[in-house]
């Protein structure tokens, strides 16, 4: 059983695929799996995984037809055997040669279920990096063993986000609750990473911003904001939130914190929501907006205030702006 599992799906990234790979060969630890999922591809990216297999005994590939990321990321949790699972999407990469010896000793240090790591975004257009978390981290708070103290302060500080790329996570906790990610639907990471808070005992975080997160690549998901990402999204706020309210009787505290964690998710569904023009989209928008009560997070707190003085539809306008104006 190799430590880590590292899980790449692939599709169209021919220009990206050897900076990714690299990234991970380039590691000082060595006790991993990496796992090149092709999806599919139409171009020469079949090939250039079946080079680096034959190249290094720790590459493994699976070809497949094209089924999406979340059909990519079953099939490598379908043969992987490491300890903890580690997700890399194929036009990002790795900008840390000693992450994994660092994350091995973290989790060899505190037996963590989930480990969060740093990251940084690159906007290629303008070869400029910024960084993710803008704040200084308390990992003492994070190693608690109290996992709901941690989750809040996570929470508080917008530090847990729904995305599976920047989590080392136990396998095991993955195969007991059988997780795999929902097929069909973007903002997959969502409710995969609302289960893991309700699943996972113990967090730990390593603060090295080690993953380049490409922002706003010509053809990614990310640059593609349409109607389709507003239902699914809002779909998954809905299943969280009935998640929640279903837990609240089992562990009240737990519950609140995972009505949290999609309360800013909801806050990020209203800001990219500007322009639906589906009457039932957005009354199935409005009714959903209970969520903003459980403001953990900082950045929840200032919606709620702002839709408690201007109402529901100034806010989401407001926010609307405002993700105009980041761009």
């Amino acid at each position: 059983m190799p430590e880590f599992s590292i899980i790449v799906p692939i599709y169209k990234v021919e220009k990206y695929l050897n900076i990714c790979v690299d990234s991970v060969l380039r590691q000082t630890f060595n006790d991993f799996e990496l796992i090149l999922v092709d999806d599919g591809s139409p171009d020469k990216c079949g090939n250039i995984c079946d080079n680096y297999e034959s190249s290094d005994s720790r590459i493994r590939v699976v070809h497949k037809n094209n089924g999406g990321l979340s059909s990519a990321r079953n099939a490598g949790l379908d043969i992987a055997t490491g300890k903890y699972i580690i997700f890399l999407d194929s036009d990002d990469y790795w900008d840390d040669n000693t992450a994994l010896i660092h994350i091995h000793n973290n989790l060899a240090e505190t037996d963590a279920d989930l480990l969060v790591f740093q990251a940084k975004r690159f906007y290629e257009d303008a070869n400029r990096f910024t960084y993710i978390l803008n704040i200084e981290v308390d990992r003492n708070r994070i190693i608690d063993t109290n996992a709901n103290s941690a989750i809040e302060y996570m929470l508080e500080n917008n530090i847990y986000r729904a995305a599976a790329w920047n989590k080392v996570i136990r396998k095991s906790v993955l195969d007991e609750h059988q997780m795999r990610f929902k097929e069909g639907y973007l903002s997959e990471d969502m409710d995969w990473c609302g289960d893991l808070l309700v699943y996972c005992k113990r967090f730990d975080f390593y603060d090295f911003p080690l993953y380049v997160y490409r922002q706003q690549r010509s053809g990614s998901i990310t640059a593609r904001k349409s109607e389709k990402l507003v239902f699914d999204k809002l779909f998954m706020c809905q299943k969280g939130y009935r998640q929640a309210m279903a837990l609240q009787k089992e562990d009240k505290d737990k519950a609140d914190l995972l009505a949290g964690y999609y309360a800013y998710e909801y806050s990020v569904l209203l800001g990219i929501s500007g322009g639906i023009k589906n009457k039932d989209l957005l009354a199935e928008l409005k009714k959903l907006e209970i969520l903003l009560d459980y403001d953990i997070c900082r950045k929840v707190q200032k919606v709620n205030q702002l839709k408690r003085i201007a109402g529901f539809s100034l806010t989401r306008i407001a926010l609307c702006l405002f993700v105009r104006i980041k761009k």
